[in-house]
């Protein structure tokens, strides 16, 4: 069977970092005037991102968006103990591992991604993980996908990018790779058609990876 090469979104998607994001989100935009559900900023996290939510609230507020940012970062970063897998997570990175294909992980996540991998005992699965620090424009944008297929030799027919927002999606069609979007019960997304295939539960992936391997071998 050819390998895959998996490069997985981190918040959503491996972990469930909402219970850290929200509450952290809610308060620094209380702290400028902005009151905010917890219900309201969890579906436009999901649905954009936090950099869209505190873009928005800083300019409708007359704030500073950098300082507005190191203040969110350092209260999601202080909150990372709140953070769990994602249902079956460590069983799919297990199969898929197990299985021969490579995981990586690019994120939009800073310096606590490796203590959130470390305390869930989810460091041992990937072969490179980018973060925030590692410099490559945001997503959409594909960068970050790009480099690590230059790097490790991806084959894009055999490369996936893994995410639970359309913005995910829009990153991985930017990079011209398949798109697995994660789409739990409850989430807020609706599907853009971008996607290859959408998944319900991370054990879902591997049986999908080799019976879209076989068909293509066939």
């Amino acid at each position: 069977m050819k390998k895959a090469a998996l490069i997985w979104d981190m918040d959503g998607t491996l972990v469930d970092s909402y219970p850290a994001i929200v509450p952290a989100a809610q308060e620094v935009c209380a702290q400028i005037g902005a009151q905010y559900s917890e219900e309201y900023i969890r579906e436009f996290v999901i649905q954009t991102s936090v950099a869209n939510l505190l873009e928005q609230t800083a300019k409708e507020q007359g704030a500073d968006l950098q300082a507005l940012k190191a203040r969110f970062n350092r209260l999601n970063d202080s909150r990372v103990s709140a953070i769990r897998p994602i249902r079956h997570a460590k069983e799919a990175l297990e199969a898929l591992q197990e299985a021969g294909h490579m995981n990586f992980i690019y994120t939009h996540r800073g310096e606590s991604c490796g203590e959130i991998l470390k305390n869930n005992g989810m460091e041992g699965y990937f072969t490179e993980v980018l973060t925030a620090q590692s410099g490559f424009a945001r997503k959409p944008e594909p960068d970050a996908i790009l480099y690590l297929m230059e790097k490790y030799g991806l084959r894009p027919e055999r490369t996936f990018y893994v995410g639970d927002r359309n913005l995910d999606m829009e990153a991985a069609a930017n990079a011209k790779v398949g798109g697995i979007l994660l789409l739990e019960e409850g989430s807020p997304v609706v599907p853009s058609g971008l996607e290859t295939v959408i998944v319900h539960d991370l054990r879902e992936i591997e049986p999908w990876i080799r019976q879209r391997t076989e068909q293509n071998e066939g």
